[in-house]
């Protein structure tokens, strides 16, 4: 009954939920998925996806600190007879954080989120590990690895009143590149997959930015602009820079049955990089333009010339009707089609080391406002680390897998206390290694609350 509560009030009001959230009084726990993996020993197979615990605890001085976090398989609000898989001591990890070696694996998604055309819920659905804050054996406040699908529209009192550009969007960098392959066998993989989850699984999790690189494999060489093969959705793939990972298709088609099923959220796709196949081809961005359309006709949202700033509301938009917002990096083509958004700016910062990127996010978030070469609204950061070529070459043991887990746990705690306020799209890699879907639906009602105090 607890939990019920708190889910409705988070919908109803953000001052409620303030309330509710400080009867602990003394911060959060939560859960994140590790983005590392490693080889089994003397075996073909891979363990992944292994659940991690954080924390941060700030009491007052009249309140002592809790003394025990206990992860479960179940509500232990609900469930008190429900022993734990992990009990934990913060005082012996200071640093807040703590990986385990329970396997979180692939669930299937709650509320009917599995199917990709079934019936679904609305609302945030928890999935099957819990975690704990107690203080002297009393449950201080507790937390799920959720999924969030219908985040937007739920909170629709609270949030349709900002424009997209100022909202705080969580997005994946390179979406597409999730094939899930056996990286013991495959070392280049390891700098050429960016993500662990398929497309609809990212935007049933919250994820509502994707960043797609789109390569051009004709099945004959010289296409004349007249071959209908370049309206042929099989001839493009999802490109890691000149390499193809996966076949365009099936991303197209989750985010039309998504958008099909959860009918107020929006997405923007970015196809902000064409490195295969594109070059001094007008043709090919005819073709594939022709697909686009083909494929999401009145779900997408035209950019309104007229509009300047941060661009439409979010009313604006369910008053509309389009809901894809699609971006595109080759400006000719946005002039010849009204439907495209022109090219978003990235904040990347090319950054090999934690420290860097830190610095390079702190100046480009906290700094004067990014300096923008379009009149799309929107923008993003791209808060990954980049590795060296050579890395490829003379580190194949390290990997991109390596490199999230050296950012993403500190992102969290950077967004939710300093970077929020801000910042508009954040993409990151292996999503689940962070908890910015959280952090952005809390910091857009903060948003939404500051906007009406002054209005």
């Amino acid at each position: 009954m607890i939990k019920e509560t708190f889910l409705l009030l988070l919908y109803a009001s953000y001052d409620i939920v303030l309330f509710v959230a400080s009867a602990a009084q003394c911060g959060k726990v939560w859960l994140t998925v590790s983005s590392l993996c490693k080889p089994i020993a003397a075996s073909d197979n891979v363990v992944d996806a292994v659940l991690e615990v954080n924390w941060e605890l700030d009491c007052p001085t009249s309140k002592e600190y809790p003394d025990t976090i206990k992860v479960f398989t179940a509500d232990p609000v609900h469930n008190k007879t429900i022993r734990p898989k992990l009990i934990l001591s913060p005082l012996e990890h200071p640093r807040g954080y703590y990986r385990t070696n329970i396997t979180v694996g692939r669930p299937p998604l709650p509320g009917g989120w599995d199917t990709r055309d079934g019936a679904t819920l609305p609302g945030p659905h928890c999935l099957r590990h819990h975690v704990a804050l107690y203080k002297d054996g009393d449950l201080c406040m507790s937390s799920c690895l959720r999924i969030w699908p219908t985040w937007m529209y739920d909170l629709r009192r609270q949030l349709g009143r900002l424009p997209i550009g100022s909202l705080m969007i969580p997005g994946t960098h390179n979406s597409g590149c999730y094939e899930h392959v056996d990286l013991t066998r495959r070392v280049f993989q390891s700098y050429l997959l960016t993500q662990d989850r398929d497309v609809w699984t990212q935007l049933v999790h919250g994820i509502r930015y994707l960043d797609i690189r789109v390569g051009y494999y004709p099945s004959k060489p010289n296409a004349t602009e007249h071959d209908e093969e370049s309206k042929n959705i099989t001839r493009f793939w999802v490109n890691h820079d000149t390499s193809r990972i996966t076949p365009l298709s099936p991303i197209i088609k989750d985010v039309r049955n998504f958008l099909d099923v959860a009918r107020g959220e929006v997405v923007i796709m970015d196809f902000h990089r064409f490195p295969v196949g594109f070059v001094d081809s007008p043709s090919i961005h005819r073709g594939f333009a022709t697909i686009l359309h083909r494929e999401f006709g009145d779900l997408i949202l035209k950019p309104d010339k007229g509009v300047l700033g941060l661009g439409p509301t979010l009313n604006d938009i369910w008053t509309g009707g389009g809901r894809l917002i699609i971006c595109y990096s080759d400006k000719h083509t946005v002039n010849d089609y009204e439907w495209l958004w022109p090219s978003l700016s990235q904040a990347w910062g090319n950054q090999q080391t934690v420290k860097g990127l830190f610095k390079y996010l702190d100046d480009v978030i906290m700094g004067p406002k990014i300096s923008k070469n379009s009149p799309n609204p929107l923008w993003v950061v791209m808060a990954e680390l980049t590795p060296f070529p050579l890395d490829v070459i003379f580190e194949p043991a390290g990997g991109l897998r390596e490199m999230a887990d050296l950012v993403n746990r500190n992102l969290t705690v950077r967004f939710q206390e300093k970077w929020w306020k801000e910042t508009n799209i954040v993409a990151t890699d292996f999503f689940l290694g962070n908890n910015l879907i959280d952090v952005s639906i809390q910091s857009n009602i903060k948003k939404s609350n500051i906007a009406q105090w002054r209005s």
